[in-house]
């Protein structure tokens, strides 16, 4: 495995690596920039809900609970965009993922024989379902990785874990198809390989190539089991 990811660093300066890196970056760029605003006005709706609620009028601690609660809707907000960046740019990704795994399999593997890519309707559809799952996942340990931050480090670990088995599961998916062979990984192994994937995602600037990274790494295991 770690062999399958250092062959993938090697390739990022491959020109077929930087068309579905932009691509899928810059889509996911302008989800986040649409998100952020929608994100704001729905924490602005839910926190002057809760004020009226409490019926404070105009006392001092109404101002404090106001701005509190609107400091703590951008931090979950950024969070939450954070962990989410991600999955939107893995599901982007998947719509142009034909160079990636070509090109991997042109410098690591060139007598492994390729079938033809999916359709842009199973693609797209892959990629949508993926992204589904990905925001309900994290919607659901979103609790637990909060509290996390004061029990460190349950949050990363639970973060990992269910991040690593999804993302291990579909990029198997979509990348296996690629392969005349009908073998699949072992849960485990899959999920090893997804949590590499996931601790990826946490790093600074390499969040963003992080997608095609972990593409072309799942590339070169699965061909290398098939050679």
């Amino acid at each position: 495995m770690l062999a399958s990811f250092i062959m993938a660093f090697g390739q990022l300066n491959d020109s077929r690596f930087i068309k579905p890196l932009l691509y899928s970056l810059g889509l996911s760029l302008v989800v986040a920039l649409i998100a952020l605003p929608l994100g704001y006005l729905g924490f602005e709706w839910l926190n002057q809900a809760l004020l009226s609620w409490l019926e404070g009028g105009d006392s001092w601690w109404m101002d404090t609970i106001e701005w509190s609660l609107r400091v703590l809707g951008i931090l979950i907000m950024l969070v939450v965009l954070f962990f989410a960046f991600g999955s939107v740019q893995t599901a982007f990704l998947g719509l142009f993922l034909d160079d990636v795994v070509t090109a991997t399999r042109d410098k690591n593997h060139p007598t492994i024989q390729l079938e033809p890519p999916p359709s842009l309707s199973k693609s797209s559809w892959a990629s949508t379902r993926f992204l589904g799952l990905s925001l309900s996942l994290n919607a659901l340990i979103l609790p637990i990785v909060l509290i996390g931050w004061f029990l460190p480090p349950l949050g990363l670990i639970v973060q990992l874990i269910a991040n690593g088995y999804l993302f291990g599961k579909e990029y198997e998916d979509i990348i296996a198809v690629r392969f005349q062979t009908e073998d699949r990984l072992a849960p485990l192994k899959r999920t090893i390989f997804g949590t590499a994937t996931a601790a990826l995602f946490l790093v600074p600037v390499l969040n963003f190539v992080a997608p095609v990274i972990s593409a072309a790494a799942f590339t070169n295991y699965i061909a290398s089991r098939n050679e």
